[in-house]
């Protein structure tokens, strides 16, 4: 009887070792299953973003959205809305690209030397009234030339402005 004993202690102590073995071997299978990793955090980068020009104050979020929101082209509902704005002439287009982006067409041309230009001033009054009217995620306010003059949402730009580039 005491030989059971032993026989009985030597195969608890060895399923109670390959339980946690096993449930491991388990939950790292429905890990890579579900396509969920463990990756080491980022580290900050170092490198110097790029200089900008001007820079706007955060963008509030929009107050009210027009009924059209859901069509690409949104010039008409973005003239209505701000239909009393000094630059509202050199709107050329207002085109949601995506959901979540606009495209702004312009007959903005930037005289490329003085930081805060007069042009420079009314791209990035133009990007905040759209990011206040439809809450976009990514706005590009381009000049006459099709080049990009202001962008908002984008990772060389301040978080939350619209800024020259």
């Amino acid at each position: 009887m005491h030989r059971n004993k032993s026989k009985y202690a030597r195969r608890l102590s060895a399923n109670t070792i390959s339980f946690p073995l096993s449930a491991l071997v388990t939950a790292a299978g429905a890990l890579l299953l579900c396509g969920c990793t463990v990756s080491a955090p980022q580290k900050a980068s170092n490198a110097t973003p790029p200089a900008q020009t001007v820079v706007s104050q955060a963008a509030a979020p929009p107050d009210s959205i027009p009924s059209a929101t859901n069509s690409r082209d949104k010039t008409t509902d973005f003239k209505t809305a701000k239909k009393n704005a000094p630059w509202l002439g050199k709107i050329k287009s207002v085109t949601g690209i995506e959901p979540g982006r606009i495209r702004i067409e312009t007959s903005i041309v930037d005289p490329r030397g003085a930081d805060g230009s007069e042009e420079a001033k009314s791209a990035i009054a133009i990007c905040e009234s759209v990011v206040t009217l439809f809450g976009p995620s990514y706005v590009s306010v381009l000049e006459d030339d099709g080049t990009n003059f202001v962008l908002f949402g984008h990772p060389s730009v301040p978080t939350g402005a619209c800024a020259e580039v």
